[in-house]
């Protein structure tokens, strides 16, 4: 029920495809037609990009990547809904070799449209940030723990 409600209000769709310099954006409204075609905006100027695109009433997809979170952040305030596609399980995009980005954003677009995202739970960024803060303890401790271990087996085996 919620997602009727919620496909009532959405306008548009847009399909942000990340990449390391570059994000390729497409946006279709609720007929599957194009309303801005797939085009490459460089990542430096994808924030403010977004700021002068998007709108309440607009759906994001984006696919897992590196940068994922930092760009959510920037595009969710913007838009009604945003929706983070996990790339292991998406196997149309992630097993598909020697494909242009305009296919990956047409096969994101069926997916959202169908609502059959397999998607990835939208942490805020306290969480985030505490989550980040406790693996970088762990990753810390380890070696020290490894160090700590090994030093008595050192010192015992002296001639």
């Amino acid at each position: 029920m919620k997602a009727q409600r919620e496909s009532r209000t959405i306008h548009r769709y847009v399909t942000l495809d990340l990449h390391k310099e570059y994000v390729m954006v497409g946006v279709m409204n609720a007929a599957q037609e194009w309303v801005l075609r797939p085009r490459k905006v460089a990542m430096m100027r994808c924030h403010t990009w977004a700021a002068a695109n998007l709108c309440q009433g607009d759906t994001v997809i984006l696919e897992t990547t590196g940068t994922v979170w930092a760009i959510s952040d920037s595009v969710g305030p913007l838009v009604t809904r945003t929706v983070v596609a996990h790339a292991g399980a998406v196997r149309q995009i992630a097993d598909a070799r020697g494909k242009p980005d305009t296919e990956d954003l047409q096969r994101l677009f069926q997916l959202l449209i169908a609502a059959i995202v397999p998607d990835v739970w939208l942490q805020p960024a306290h969480v985030r940030t505490v989550r980040g803060l406790r693996s970088s303890c762990n990753r810390l401790g380890t070696p020290a723990t490894m160090i700590r271990n090994r030093l008595p087996s050192n010192t015992l085996n002296t001639p």
